[in-house]
């Protein structure tokens, strides 16, 4: 695919979901809204589709109009289907962004199923691909949750609904929802508990409600195994906000397919759905829109997460060899307690450097064990250094 068709399908992408939201929304204003933006990114799917042809090598495309662009498809051996409807909706487009005069939701909406129609059809004509199966492949990170939205994929062309809608939702889950997962805390007893922070942490389930975190908890609220997935919403919307995902759209996502659950990678998978779910939204439109939806956010969290940077790691610090019989203190000062003494049978590791509570000195951050392994356990220590300027030169 070239460059120039994968970007031009991006975009008609985020305008062609952005108008499926308004139109949604049964306002007159906003199904009018969607109706305009519905046009532009059917223009632009045209535009991309005979861009991949190599039409607009032999002639300006610039200059044409939606129904001169369906010609041209036409010409090039690909037949739009509802080809009628769509120039319809084009004329409606210029009565209501030219003269402002509102469309009705009901024709709106029949103007977008027309486009689903159209646009299913002609992409993978030119590209061997849907829409969604694009962004899939060219877009979305290798890793489990693709392998999911591939597989609610090709359920849905197999009209297996139910089940795709479960695959969206353990993209969902793995991607998204683990990370409120309190499973691993139905034997923690904070009362009773030994474990340090390291290990409560371990444990998982860090976004999930505090107070859920407990054998007791557990036990009086956990009916099924799809209970332990305790999703503090404020941090959820907070996230969401975060990654640029609207909202409802996430929340859309988690009332309209099944709940799902598992405790490790390796393990089943748990489903829970209402027993009304089946007939009333096991279908191919909410299949289709969980999936689109699905595809949508997850690549703005990855995105997201791309946007970060982390300092390097490539060179290492030449740690000191001649601080031997120095004190390591508890805090950068050197009236805190002293915690330890460099020693010859001890390693160490310095990750970083400080300025003490004096601003005049400067500490190494510190922490090591005894070197034999055999009694490294529980020899830990960690806290601060001096540096010694005149060591140090």
């Amino acid at each position: 695919m070239k460059s120039a068709t994968l970007h031009s399908l991006m975009t008609a992408r985020t305008l062609y979901s952005e108008a499926k939201g308004l139109i949604e929304a049964n306002d007159r204003h906003m199904c009018t809204a969607g109706l305009v933006i519905l046009q532009d990114a059917l223009e632009i799917i045209f535009v991309a589709l005979l861009t991949e042809k190599g039409i607009d090598e032999k002639k300006s495309l610039e200059s044409k109009g939606f129904d001169e662009l369906i010609g041209e498809l036409k010409s090039a051996g690909i037949t739009v289907p509802k080809s009628g409807t769509l120039k319809a909706l084009n004329k409606q487009r210029v009565i209501s962004k030219h003269y402002g005069q509102l469309a009705e939701p009901v024709t709106v909406r029949g103007y977008a199923e027309a486009a689903d129609t159209a646009v299913d059809a002609i992409i993978p004509l030119v590209i061997g691909k849907k829409l969604n199966d694009i962004f899939l492949s060219e877009l979305i990170e290798e890793g489990e949750s693709l392998s999911f939205l591939n597989s609610a994929a090709a359920l849905i062309e197999q009209k297996q609904y139910l089940e795709a809608l479960i695959e969206v939702r353990k993209a969902i889950f793995v991607e998204i929802e683990y990370e409120y997962a309190i499973h691993k805390w139905a034997d923690y007893d904070p009362q009773t508990s030994t474990l340090g922070f390291l290990s409560t942490w371990s444990k998982g389930g860090n976004k999930a409600y505090s107070w859920t975190k407990n054998k007791e908890w557990i036990d009086k609220n956990v009916k099924v195994p799809v209970d332990y997935v305790q999703v503090d919403h404020e941090r959820l919307r907070m996230d969401a906000m975060e990654w640029g995902v609207n909202t409802a759209e996430l929340e859309n996502l988690r009332r309209l397919t099944p709940r799902v659950f598992r405790p490790e990678k390796e393990a089943q998978w748990h489903v829970h759905f209402d027993i009304e779910f089946p007939p009333n939204e096991a279908t191919e439109s909410n299949a289709n829109y969980c999936l689109d939806q699905t595809v949508s956010i997850l690549l703005r969290k990855q995105q997201h997460a791309k946007k970060k940077r982390w300092p390097k790691k490539e060179v290492k610090f030449a740690s000191p060899t001649i601080y031997i019989d120095q004190d390591i203190y508890s805090k950068a000062s050197q009236d805190s307690e002293v915690v330890h003494t460099i020693h010859q049978d001890y390693k160490y590791e310095i990750d970083s450097i400080v300025t003490g509570f004096d601003p005049s000195e400067k500490y190494y951050r510190i922490h090591g064990s005894k070197a034999d392994e055999s009694q490294a356990i529980g020899s830990w220590i960690f806290g601060y250094l001096l540096i010694i300027e005149d060591i140090v030169s």
